[in-house]
């Protein structure tokens, strides 16, 4: 018998080894943007800022984390084509298209979306209550402030013939909790979300989108590049 597995979902899970000394400083840097942003009220349970972080932070922290971040675009895109791209040695440049910050808190969610233009996307978590205190809120529990991500064939699961020959694909969606310094790379065509979150501290977290090229093709590239 030969058997091909096709179409896989893969995600990048990442663990960023300074998060610990950088995500303070990062939190803060946040925090004074949002509280001079014109359009913030304090009454706001979520925020989000504009896409360009990438020129508007100057700090050697920034650029290391710009590294760390190209590095796993980079290294998830190499695993997901891993059989299609040549066998030789392949020269990348990772661009980041747009990348933004997002504070939420009082039950504030981000529903069900994809990304465009670009074909990896990522969120990295700067901040949250700590694990065994997120847990113990009485209306989420678990669930609160996780990312979750949906099989792409979730929307043909509602009307479709479930029996103990598929069952495969009855698991049709994956839990993240929010765990700082980790940073998730997945394709930008995946439905994914925010679950609501209540804690003492907020949710902050990054994203940011990318593309990956060979280096010295004709393709236009404009932003962060790195090799």
């Amino acid at each position: 018998m030969e058997a091909l597995e096709l179409w896989p979902s893969l995600i990048g899970v990442h663990q960023y080894s300074d998060a610990t000394d950088i995500n303070p400083l990062f939190q803060r840097i946040f925090m004074a943007m949002r509280a001079t942003d014109p359009e913030y009220s304090e009454s706001d349970t979520f925020y989000a800022s504009r896409d360009d972080l990438l020129h508007r932070v100057k700090l050697s922290e920034w650029n290391q984390f710009l590294e760390f971040a190209a590095g796993a675009v980079r290294d998830t895109a190499k695993k997901a084509n891993h059989g299609v791209w040549p066998q030789e040695s392949v020269d990348l440049q990772i661009q980041i298209n747009g990348i933004w910050f997002q504070i939420s808190n009082n039950g504030a969610h981000h529903d069900i979306h994809t990304h465009g233009n670009c074909s990896w996307s990522a969120v990295y978590v700067v901040d949250v209550d700590p694990s065994q205190d997120r847990v113990t809120n009485t209306t989420y529990h678990q669930m609160n402030g996780i990312t979750r991500f949906y099989s792409p064939l979730f929307e043909r699961l509602g009307g479709a013939y479930m029996d103990y020959g598929n069952a495969y694909l009855q698991n049709a969606t994956v839990d993240f909790d929010p765990t700082p310094g980790r940073l998730l790379v997945f394709p930008s065509w995946l439905p994914h979300q925010a679950m609501p979150y209540v804690g003492q501290r907020d949710r902050m977290i990054i994203s940011f989108n990318a593309s990956v090229h060979r280096q010295g093709a004709s393709d236009a590239i404009a932003g962060y590049v790195a090799s």
